[in-house]
């Protein structure tokens, strides 16, 4: 016992001088209930460690190893967790591990999440499946508590300081109709429809008919309860459906919001192509997508995000996502960075989950509650490193001998012509 404590004391001080290095105000209280400074005053936040499995963290310090032990309660905070994390974080931790041994040797022998490692067309499909539901499938009653009226799960859009959270979601809907230039009587696809507000929003302000397609029970059955509750089911029609598996129905517009993130990059220039083809001539799509603006090294990976939020989800760079778009046929006529907009989206989230807590451990368990509160922390410090950004694609097909081009203007253009 004497032996594992010394162990303990050793590298918590080796933890507290790299802290006290960086100048964080902070102390540490281990599971004998002594204590290690930062600063002599002016703590402003203290870390209570509740197990000894805490101290695995402190081995190979990073993102991962300390999102991990805060998801398993090996210790707790008195004080800002989102302000803590974000200045350990940008000062100490990497977001990426070092894949081990066991990990590298593991791909060989053990089903991983990754899509990549699904060859055949059937098994991605059902990994697909697997996948979604692993994250969507949990009640829609602990979304609405911090996603608010529209249940937008992807970036707002802020026309100022002051806007709200839901008002952004809103911004943000209207704008993705706007630059898809909707027009009345038009079929839209909404790939990825989530819980169906942007699809009843088009319906009721752009007078569209609507199919939006999703993976999640869960969501179907929460978007079909709200379309009908708003009188649209005449209009909306969603389905539990693969975007592989589309048919031969032809659309004026499509629509991608957050879904191709899930993806994978083995299979993003079949997505775009699947799309290009249920895409009439002429026709537009918006893809609305989290890309990376750091390139990834050989054998490191996101393991908190592929083991707890998004198995199988993969980011990519803009220019990479431009490219397989334009391969596939399409032309790329506008993309916008909503990157900063991300970060007040992030911002708003966390503060209604800290403020929300006790009703959302009525719907989740404890485990659940920190996976998604410091997923969208880390999510948030990313955003704010631009290491990550949100782009809006807006993509052309058009014709294929190139005989005639429509006439765009910039979404900007107050006195525009809407052609397409």
């Amino acid at each position: 016992m004497k032996a594992l404590v010394k162990k303990e004391s050793f590298f918590l001080k080796k933890f507290i001088q790299r802290l006290n290095h960086e100048m964080i105000p902070l102390e540490i209280i281990d599971t004998n209930g002594h204590k290690y400074s930062t600063a002599q005053q002016n703590i402003k936040h203290k870390l209570f460690i509740k197990d000894r499995k805490f101290f695995k963290a402190l081995i190979s310090p990073d993102a991962f190893s300390f999102g991990e032990a805060y998801v398993k309660g090996y210790f707790d905070i008195s004080g800002s967790i989102k302000e803590l994390y974000e200045l350990v974080c940008d000062k100490l931790l990497n977001t990426h591990q070092r894949k081990n041994i066991f990990i590298f040797f593991s791909n060989f022998l053990i089903p991983q999440r990754s899509l990549v490692t699904y060859r055949s067309h059937v098994k991605a499909k059902k990994k697909e499946k697997e996948n979604i539901e692993y994250h969507y499938n949990v009640p829609s009653d602990f979304y609405r508590l911090f996603l608010g009226e529209t249940m937008g799960y992807t970036c707002g859009y802020y026309v100022s300081e002051n806007a709200t959270m839901d008002n952004a979601q809103i911004e943000k809907m209207d704008i993705i109709c706007r630059k898809l230039r909707l027009k009345n009587g038009e079929k839209l696809l909404d790939i990825g429809c989530g819980w169906g507000k942007f699809a009843v929003f088009a319906a009721k302000h752009y007078n569209v008919s609507v199919t939006g397609i999703t993976l999640s029970l869960e969501q179907k059955n929460y978007a079909e309860k709200w379309i009908k509750i708003k009188g649209l089911s005449h209009k909306i029609n969603i389905k539990l459906l693969n975007y592989r598996d589309l048919g031969t129905e032809i659309f004026d517009k499509i629509s991608c919001v957050g879904m191709s993130d899930h993806v994978g990059k083995a299979n993003m220039l079949n997505f775009f192509k699947i799309v290009h083809k249920r895409l009439r001539k002429g026709g537009l799509f918006m893809q609305h997508t989290i890309t990376t603006n750091t390139r990834r090294k050989k054998g490191y990976e996101n393991l908190f995000l592929d083991k707890y939020m998004f198995p199988g989800g993969e980011l990519m760079f803009e220019h990479d996502l431009v490219n397989l778009a334009s391969s596939s046929g399409f032309e790329l006529l506008n993309a916008e960075n909503f990157r900063t907009h991300y970060v007040k989206t992030l911002n708003d989230w966390i503060g209604r989950m800290e403020k929300r807590k006790d009703k959302l451990l009525k719907i989740v368990s404890d485990n659940v509650y920190r996976i998604y509160h410091v997923f969208f922390i880390g999510s948030l410090i990313s955003f704010k490193t631009k290491e990550i950004s949100l782009f809006q694609n807006l993509f052309y097909k058009t014709d294929t001998d190139n005989s005639s081009t429509d006439t765009f203007l910039s979404p900007y253009s107050k006195n525009e012509t809407r052609i397409a």
